[in-house]
């Protein structure tokens, strides 16, 4: 049951890590590798790809140690949870949201509002930084409501839209 508890927590506290990462190293000092994010999409590996996948490197840190010491065994639940939220943030950013691979996509109402939220970041630059529990304030939703830019599609389109950001 601790297994459990601290793969939930781990899993839900990701999107507290995800939300101060994307907020105060992405649009920081760590910008430079987080543009080609924000610029005109291009086929393949983007910079950007380099903080998804240097969690992951901490998710495997976390396995390896609680699998080679015995006293730390809840460090695999809190990878699992880390592997989770990577998975549902691979799902739903990259593959729903941007649609980096030609995946079929339903039409699930939550994922749906999730990628209206993330418009608005790729629209302003600013909130929401959060990705599975995005908030965002009623006077951003209205006013991203009333642009007509689209900054990203999972079409080709997407290279003309997001350059305009």
């Amino acid at each position: 049951m601790t297994s459990v508890l601290v793969t939930v927590a781990a899993l839900v506290g990701m999107e507290a890590v995800s939300y101060l990462m994307h907020r105060f190293v992405m649009h920081g000092p760590g910008l430079h590798i987080h543009a080609d994010h924000h610029a005109p999409p291009s086929d393949g590996f983007q910079r950007n790809d380099l903080y998804p996948a240097s969690f992951s490197v901490l998710a495997i840190g976390l396995f390896a140690a609680g699998t080679a010491v015995p006293g730390l065994r809840l460090l695999v639940a809190a990878g699992v949870g880390m592997a989770l939220y990577g998975l549902s943030y691979l799902y739903v950013h990259e593959l729903y949201v941007h649609g980096r691979l030609p995946l079929p996509r339903r039409p699930w109402r939550y994922f749906a509002w999730l990628e209206r939220q993330h418009r608005i970041h790729h629209l302003y630059g600013g909130e929401p930084y959060g990705m599975l529990m995005p908030i965002v304030s009623r006077r951003l939703r209205e006013a991203a409501a009333a642009d007509a830019r689209e900054p990203f599609s999972r079409a080709a389109s997407t290279r003309e839209t997001r350059s305009r950001l």
